[in-house]
This record gives C-alpha cells, sequence and structure tokens, in this order.
C-alpha cells in the first residue's frame, strides 16, 4: 500500500523473515482539538490508541490555524442564529466556508486520512480534493451532520432521507439553505470511495437510510469511541471524593452532566422531571434513610424543589473525574445521541447508568444489568428506578461493577485503536482502485506555508454567494 515500509518481524511476534508493513502515518482532522466537545475529546482518545498500537499520528485542526471567524463567516452564523425555530436549540452549521487541507503537509504525507467532527471547517469539495489525491479516507461520524443540510441532530425530521426541503429547524427565511447544501454535498460526495465509522449502530442506521449514502462507493462500520481505563476507573473513595466537594456522605448522590444543561435535546427538562417523580415516590412510599441529592456540571442551572442540588458549573476533565468519584449513579434522558462521552466515562469509572432508550444509549447499556433504561421522555418511570435504588445500595453496587466490566470489554482505547488499524490495513487497494474508476484526478498540490489551509472562500461578491449558499433572497 501507499507509504507501506517492508520490515523484518521480531522473533516471536512473527516467523523469521516474515515482513510486515510499517505501521501507518494517520492524520487526524477536526474543527476543534482537547477537550473542546465531546467530539473532540473522542477524537484525541482515537488518536492516543492509535499512538499506543505504534502508528504516526498527527492531529489538524482549525482552532489551531484560524480560531476566530472570517468576517463573512460570521455574517453568515448571524444569519442562521436569527432564522432558527423553536423546534431544537441544538447547532445547525452551514457548508460554508469549506478550507482546503489537502495541501496542509500533514496531510500530504499521510498513508491515511482520518476525518473527525469537520463542521465549518472541512465540507465536500475538501473531502473531494483528498480522496483525489488517492490517500485512502475514513469518516468517524459524532453526529448527523454530515447527510443532512445543516442540523446537527434531526429532531425526529427525516428530510435528510430526501433533500432536507421545509427544514422545520430554520425559517422560510433562508429555507432553501438547507436543500442547497444537501444537494452540493450529494454531488461532490456520491462516487467517492469513503469508509465511514460510526461510534453507534443508531447513527449507522441514520447514515444508511440517509440521500447521500452512496452503496456503491460508501462502506459503514460500526466502531466505538474509546476511553484511557486508567484515567476513568473506580479507583478513589467514594467518601473521600465527596468530602473534597463538601457533599454529604451518605444518601444516593445522582449525577447530571453535559456541556451544556440548556441544550433541550440533552433531555435536562426530562431529568428534571424524573428527579421530582422520585421525590414524589418516596413520599409516597414514606421512605427514610438518607436523602438522595443531585449533582450538575455544565454550563447553565438546575434547581429542583424540595432536592439538594450542588452545581459545580463548567469542570475541565479532573473536575469531572472528580464529580463521577463522588456520584452513586448517572443520569441522562437525553432525547437524541450517538455515544455519549458521559455515558463512557461513568461507566468506566464504575458508576451505572439511568438512561433512555434512544441512540446509542442501547449500545452501551444493558437494563438491569450495567443500568437501567427507560423509554424517551419516560420520567415516570426513571423517578421510580431512581427512588428504588436509593434504598437499596446493593443493586447500584452490583450494576457498577457490571458497569466497569463493560467499559473493559468494549471501550479500551487500545483495542479500538487496533480495530481501527485493522480497517485500515484493507484501505489502500480498494480506495485507490474506485478512484480510478470514479474517473478522479490527483491534484497539484504544494505543501507550502502558503498552502497549509488556503481558503476555498472567495472574497469578492459576498452577497453573490451568500444567495447561492441560499442564505439570502435575491
Amino acid at each position: 500500500g501507499r507509504g507501506a515500509a517492508m520490515i523484518t518481524a521480531t522473533p516471536g511476534r512473527a516467523r523469521a523473515h516474515e515482513t510486515v508493513p510499517a505501521p501507518p502515518r494517520i492524520a487526524c482532522i477536526g474543527t476543534n482539538g482537547g477537550h473542546a466537545g465531546g467530539a473532540a475529546i473522542a477524537m484525541e482518545r482515537l488518536a492516543a490508541g492509535l499512538r499506543y498500537r505504534g502508528a504516526s499520528v498527527d492531529v489538524v485542526t482549525r482552532d489551531a490555524f484560524f480560531p476566530e471567524p472570517l468576517l463573512l463567516e460570521s455574517r453568515v452564523r448571524r444569519i442562521v442564529k436569527h432564522a432558527r425555530t423553536d423546534v431544537s436549540n441544538t447547532l445547525f452549521t452551514t457548508d460554508w466556508p469549506t478550507w482546503d487541507v489537502a495541501g496542509h503537509p500533514a496531510v500530504a504525507a499521510a498513508d491515511v486520512v482520518n476525518l473527525h467532527w469537520v463542521a465549518e471547517f472541512v465540507g465536500a469539495e475538501s473531502i473531494r480534493r483528498i480522496v483525489a489525491t488517492g490517500t485512502p479516507l475514513v469518516w468517524t461520524l459524532h453526529d448527523m451532520r454530515p447527510f443532512t443540510g445543516g442540523c446537527h441532530y434531526a429532531s425526529g425530521c427525516a428530510g435528510f432521507t430526501a433533500d432536507c426541503r421545509s427544514c422545520p429547524q430554520v425559517s422560510a427565511t433562508i429555507g432553501a439553505a438547507p436543500a442547497r447544501s444537501l444537494a452540493r454535498s450529494g454531488r461532490r460526495l456520491r462516487g467517492l470511495p469513503i469508509t465511514f465509522v460510526t461510534p453507534s449502530r443508531w447513527l449507522a442506521g441514520e447514515l444508511g437510510r440517509s440521500s447521500l449514502h452512496d452503496p456503491r462507493f460508501h462502506s459503514i462500520h460500526v466502531i466505538p469511541n474509546g476511553i484511557d481505563l486508567n484515567r476513568y476507573a473506580p479507583t478513589v473513595d467514594r467518601t473521600a471524593a465527596r468530602r473534597r466537594l463538601g457533599l454529604p456522605e451518605v444518601g444516593l448522590a445522582i449525577l447530571l452532566g453535559s456541556a451544556s444543561l440548556d441544550e433541550r435535546r440533552k433531555g435536562a427538562r426530562e431529568a428534571g422531571m424524573a428527579i421530582s417523580a422520585m421525590c414524589a415516590r418516596r413520599r409516597d412510599l414514606d421512605a427514610g434513610g438518607p436523602s438522595p441529592f443531585l449533582i450538575t456540571y455544565g454550563h447553565g442551572t438546575f434547581a429542583i424543589e424540595g432536592l439538594e442540588v450542588r452545581h459545580l458549573g463548567q469542570l475541565d476533565e479532573d473536575g469531572v473525574i472528580t464529580a463521577i468519584h463522588a456520584s452513586d449513579v448517572h443520569l441522562t434522558m437525553t432525547r437524541e445521541d450517538n455515544l455519549p462521552n458521559t455515558v463512557m466515562e461513568a461507566m468506566a469509572c464504575g458508576v451505572p447508568v439511568v438512561g433512555t432508550n434512544v441512540g446509542g444509549l442501547p449500545d452501551m447499556v444493558t437494563d438491569g444489568v450495567d443500568g437501567w433504561l427507560v423509554s424517551l421522555d419516560d420520567a415516570t418511570a426513571a423517578g421510580g428506578i431512581l427512588a428504588r435504588l436509593a434504598g437499596d445500595p446493593a443493586a447500584v453496587a452490583t450494576a457498577a461493577r457490571h458497569a466497569r466490566g463493560r467499559a473493559v470489554a468494549d471501550w479500551d482505547y487500545r483495542r479500538v485503536g487496533d480495530r481501527y488499524l485493522k480497517l485500515m490495513a484493507d484501505l489502500p487497494r480498494h480506495q485507490q482502485t474506485a478512484v480510478a474508476s470514479g474517473g478522479l484526478h490527483p491534484l497539484r498540490i504544494t505543501p507550502s506555508a502558503a498552502a497549509v489551509l488556503a481558503s476555498r472562500a472567495v472574497a469578492r461578491g459576498p452577497s453573490r454567494r451568500l444567495r447561492r449558499l441560499g442564505l439570502l433572497r435575491s
């Protein structure tokens, strides 16, 4: 394959004189890096797993080069913001601008390009340019945006299976934008050999029924995200963690955390209803013993009448781990989700989950074993489970052991790295053959400083460009 070197294997790992390919050089590309959101965290964990297995990994992010939006890009964001309806307050982005990253030195030198969450960074035209160089491309999806006209989660809409006309998430002022965006992406991505990876079976199914999916050239594989099981582990005494945070040392500690508690998709409102249902159930049963309490973190506020709530605010990674260690059970009433990091992190630390049976949650939680699942928006059922657990610490402890076991079995970031490397090992011949049959021609790209991240946006005629995007009326 491209860039593969032949080396002699060491005795004990292979037969004498047997040759094996050198680990690949991989370029992971995302809009953000570090701890800036769930997708960025998942990408960094995968990069760590690939490196652990010997691969050379370069992480290329927009925020490392252009953290501030372009002037016209800021205008586009304002137009979209004012056009949003009350159907959803989850992120909605356009497919402009798109940056040409094919000439970035790390991308040009890669044996495999691994895209991640690339909204407002790498668009369909950029992807076409990468594939045209002959480099195999693996695209790890973290939400629905790659196959919709702008929404990152569809809120029950099936427009992405057709043409995204009459998008319910934006008003008529930019009503043409989603359909035009999806049509542009379709023209540029259909017929391209792209290997998609989705962390959950749910997201794989949504991609498979989208109008963007081209089964002739697009393959879909399900590989969960990974996590460092040494860092996220049940190694801290719960009482000590509670003392550190100034929390009660007894009573069922329920954790509710998200980057934004105000994002309706995450179900904070429904979680509040579940907590209220728990309190009502305990009153009906005249339950004794220590009172449960709630630990929350993330942007926004949360309060429940009659229950102690300790809001920890926005936390860094160490803060999140401490909050998990102080908790007995993690609550999520998410209404639409892929493979939530919050659930994975809690279970890896031996904290079982009470959650909704939606999206990727059934991939993570086995009902009644390492957690408990309820139907979408069924706050009464979730409250009943929490009320029962408040008086049954043995059930919590049993589920906690199983939760840790599930994480060890399925989410070790080193094992996830192995799965990606095995997938990537079979890509070069398949994808290069598909490129040839697709009639694409390699671009002449010089990886010079001037071409590191050359904008594909055209400064001339901004109003005309916005009209073509469907963001301004003629």
